[in-house]
């Protein structure tokens, strides 16, 4: 399912290069191909930039006090956001963004700081953290087109995917991009492989960061246990994996104990938006 799409237009990136003509077909192949052309660009740490100055934005936003609770938690995840390496193209993509679209920049910088956090209770501070959590800032930095068109809209995981492949050769950020909409085969497009666990991180990180925020589909944005609990549902459902949204739930709490000990609690009302238009999974009641 939309596992390729031709090119309506031309694909530019934020400094006006033309990176694919209108007309080419791109798909899954066309994304490990192009990931092998890439070519070895120089790369800086995002303490270098800009965005360093942006990372208080999801650090002290309220609906993820529960998890970077404490300095030292807030100290790590700041770490892992400031050693991400990029090329300098993909830091114009991502402070273009801000100028352009200032919610999903907010958006990107949510979901590297989640996987961020996840991750580092999962794994502490592994050598590959840097990438991983590149990845997770990365994961909605495709080319998201007209959404007044379903196909196209369907089609932006293998857009963003080839996007990054272009720049960044073989790396956890085009996997991620590929995979952040798949839901363990239910969503897409579909892939020749399940994605890694650390990839699944990235995705549920994304989907937690997009549901705590506003959307203009739904009256306003669900609360951090209301998020868990749409995870939750679709865990159930098969829809998410449910080993990392027990790791979620796990951080939610405090990071105390064994992840596998997690258990989902009891239910209660009233963390939902009243008007919620997109998710076919909602919580109906609170497992958190």
């Amino acid at each position: 399912m939309f596992d390729r799409v031709v090119l309506p237009r031309d694909l530019v990136d934020a400094r006006g290069t033309v990176l694919a003509r209108r007309g080419l077909v791109i798909s899954i192949e066309s994304v490990q191909d192009v990931a092998r052309r890439a070519p070895a660009l120089p790369r800086l740490a995002l303490s270098e930039t800009p965005i360093a100055e942006d990372l208080h934005l999801p650090l002290a936003d309220p609906p993820y006090r529960h998890l970077f609770r404490g300095s030292g938690v807030q100290a790590a995840v700041a770490r892992a956001l400031l050693a991400v390496r990029l090329p300098q193209p993909l830091f114009d993509e991502l402070l273009a963004l801000k100028g352009s679209d200032p919610a999903r920049y907010r958006h990107g910088l949510t979901t590297g700081a989640v996987t961020a956090r996840l991750l580092i209770a999962a794994v502490g501070d592994a050598p590959a953290l840097p990438d991983l959590v590149g990845a997770g800032l990365l994961a909605r930095n495709g080319d998201e087109l007209d959404s007044r068109e379903v196909t196209e809209v369907a089609s932006h995981p293998i857009l963003g995917a080839w996007h990054l492949a272009s720049v960044l050769g073989a790396h956890p950020a085009v996997e991620a991009a590929l995979s952040h909409h798949w839901r363990n085969g239910h969503g897409y497009p579909s892939l020749p492989q399940m994605p890694s666990r650390a990839t699944q991180v990235v995705a549920v990180a994304s989907a937690f960061a997009a549901l705590t925020q506003a959307r203009a589909f739904r009256s306003g944005p669900f609360d951090a246990r209301g998020a868990a609990d749409v995870l939750i549902s679709e865990s159930s459902a098969s829809r998410a994996d449910v080993n990392t949204v027990r790791l979620l739930v796990h951080v939610l709490r405090g990071a105390t104990g064994e992840v596998r000990q997690v258990g989902f609690g009891r239910e209660r009302l009233g963390h939902a938006p009243a008007v919620n238009r997109y998710t076919a999974i909602g919580p109906l009641r609170s497992h958190v």
